[in-house]
């Protein structure tokens, strides 16, 4: 795992993914499946769109090497600090569609309709991305 960290200034990791801040400023993040008794990961683009950090195209993956298990694998993230950099994240899938709107603090989604899903629905739009 501390192979798909190097070079990085910082690691953070919020609801079991690994949020990876560069030296230019740049984000990235790793997410993890286990798939056939095995452990996979992605990893992706991360853009901050004001207070939402949105997870965008996946740029590699691979098996996970060193970590067996999921359980090894939250252990692992807890010895990162937790990522407060936004209040929170969405997935951005093809055609500037955002899905799974949550907190970055507790992995709970925001209820469509309301008024501060309704906020972030207007600021995406801005940006050219659409909540599902």
């Amino acid at each position: 795992m501390r192979k798909l960290f190097a070079d990085k200034e910082h690691v953070y990791h919020l609801q079991g993914q690994a949020i990876l801040e560069s030296e230019d400023g740049t984000h990235e993040y790793v997410a993890w499946d286990s798939k056939d008794d095995k452990l996979s990961w992605i990893k992706g683009k991360a853009v901050i769109v004001e207070d939402i950090l949105c997870l965008t195209s996946i740029t590699s993956e691979g098996e996970e090497e060193g970590v067996e298990t999921s359980l090894e694998l939250e252990y692992e993230l807890n010895q990162f600090p937790k990522w407060d950099k936004t209040k929170y994240y969405c997935v951005v899938v093809g055609g500037g569609q955002a899905a799974l709107m949550k907190y970055c603090e507790t992995g709970e989604p925001l209820d469509a309709g309301k008024d501060e899903y309704n906020a972030i629905q207007a600021m995406l739009k801005k940006y050219g991305v659409a909540l599902q």
